[in-house]
């Protein structure tokens, strides 16, 4: 019987642990995507963050996990600032990052929830290319 617990046990953990792999992997894939567009039509993660927020966190201790992923790829940030985001939210957060002549901004906007005690996270993404004009 322990036995069967045990298999059971494993079979589990690695389902779970393949799937958060193909959600990293799903992730990295449409940001190569938006990198090679770079068209400047921005893609927002709704499902990014799998938990609500408590609180809002201060600047110093602020992490955006496109952010992260685009440092992986050689992005260096060149600008970030903060404000308000109305109507249904109450923060965003926007980093501005450059790989040669690819220029990506990421937001993390925090909304509010029905309950106003935690707030739902997402991330969006757009990206330009120094040499291509914006087309509508």
């Amino acid at each position: 019987m322990r036995k069967i617990q045990l298999l059971i046990a494993l079979v589990l953990f690695f389902s779970c642990t393949e799937k958060q792999k193909s959600n990293s992997d799903f992730y990295d894939k449409v940001l190569s995507v938006v990198i090679e567009n770079s068209n400047g039509k921005p893609v927002e993660f709704p499902e990014l963050y799998d938990t609500l927020a408590d609180t809002i966190a201060g600047d110093k201790y602020e992490k955006l996990k496109l952010v992260e992923k685009l440092k992986t790829k050689g992005f260096k940030i060149t600008d970030w600032g903060r404000g308000n985001y109305p109507p249904l939210s109450s923060r965003i957060i926007i980093v501005t990052m450059q790989k040669e002549d690819c220029k990506c901004e990421v937001a993390k906007i925090y909304y509010s929830t029905i309950s106003g005690f935690k707030f739902s996270m997402t991330e969006r993404i757009s990206c330009n290319k120094a040499s291509r004009k914006q087309k509508d």
